[in-house]
């Protein structure tokens, strides 16, 4: 019988242009890449088919904690590019208990596209959730990576293969 291993992930800290926000996002929702599909469908095909024909927008999501004047200061830019990093540990257990610590790293180029609304209620922390228009994201697990999306450069790595290199070359660029 196999040995089960699981992988358990329960907390992160988020920087945006290296300031830690530690304790300040109270939850980030990261971008990743969304494969768009299209249906094809021809004479003589006995059914239709879905192929790969780019990847959709990317956009992440911080819920804020509270209200910090040092993020609002970045966050209603719309031409202002930032940088952010989520951090975290991957644990991974097994019948013997913890057996493995990694860190996980997750990388994000975008601009804010949404401040957010603050809502305010009685004997509630104020809740605002800013949105991002991601251009540049990757994924890092034990220093390996995993994946590296960039819309503006024509960049798609996924676990160190280039998967838009021939569609670069044919492009000419």
């Amino acid at each position: 019988m196999p040995n089960l291993s699981v992988n358990r992930i329960t907390n992160a800290n988020v920087y945006i242009d290296g300031i830690g926000l530690l304790g300040r996002a109270e939850e980030i929702e990261v971008a990743k890449p969304k494969h768009k599909m299209v249906d094809h469908k021809g004479l003589g095909m006995a059914g239709s088919a879905e192929f790969w024909a780019g990847v959709d927008k990317l956009e992440a999501k911080i819920k804020w904690a509270s209200i910090y004047p040092e993020a609002e200061a970045v966050l209603n830019s719309p031409f202002q590019a930032h940088y952010f990093q989520v951090r975290s540990n991957l644990e991974t257990y097994t019948s013997q208990g913890r057996t493995q610590e990694q860190p996980l790293v997750y990388l994000m180029t975008g601009i804010f596209k949404d401040a957010g609304a603050m809502t305010f209620k009685l004997h509630e922390g104020v809740d605002t959730t800013s949105l991002i228009s991601v251009y540049h994201s990757e994924l890092y697990i034990g220093g390996a990576q995993i994946f590296l999306f960039d819309v503006m450069a024509n960049i798609y790595v996924v676990n160190g293969i280039d998967q838009l290199s021939n569609f670069r070359a044919n492009l000419g660029g």
